[in-house]
């Protein structure tokens, strides 16, 4: 039998991660912040708990990843006029520049990563993800 499962995907997850942050870096992202701007880019205004359930981060590091794009000015907050508990967050426009610039980049290095086993890779790790 191979390696097991648990190494060859820790194994895998540093080596996308790895690829993917040499092009976040350039434009001063960090995986954490990329998953959030990909998380709004997807659907507009979620929450904060709705941001933490799409990302592998916990809460309290979402709330600093949020922070930071707030401070960049990629993102922005307001109270959730139906229930002023909740914050939701929106990408700017400028957050939504960057996205989209950065999603191409991003694109291109899955498709390198997984050359032409694609469909059955991903189909495995969602079938993974969520059982």
């Amino acid at each position: 039998m191979g390696e097991p499962l648990t190494r060859a995907l820790t194994r895998a997850v540093r080596t996308v991660t790895g690829h993917v942050e040499q092009v976040l870096r350039p434009e001063g992202l960090t995986l954490d912040q990329w998953l959030v701007l990909a998380a709004l880019a997807e659907e507009p205004n979620l929450t904060m708990t709705e941001l933490t359930a799409r990302t592998p981060a916990s809460g309290p590091t979402v709330t600093r990843v949020v922070d930071k794009l707030v401070s960049t000015a990629a993102v922005y907050r307001e109270v959730d006029p139906e229930d002023r508990r909740r914050v939701r967050v929106y990408l700017s426009p400028r957050g939504r520049a960057q996205h989209k610039r950065l999603a191409v980049k991003v694109a291109e290095v899955e498709r390198e990563l997984l050359g032409q086993s694609d469909a059955t890779v991903l189909e495995l790790l969602h079938r993974l993800a969520d059982s």
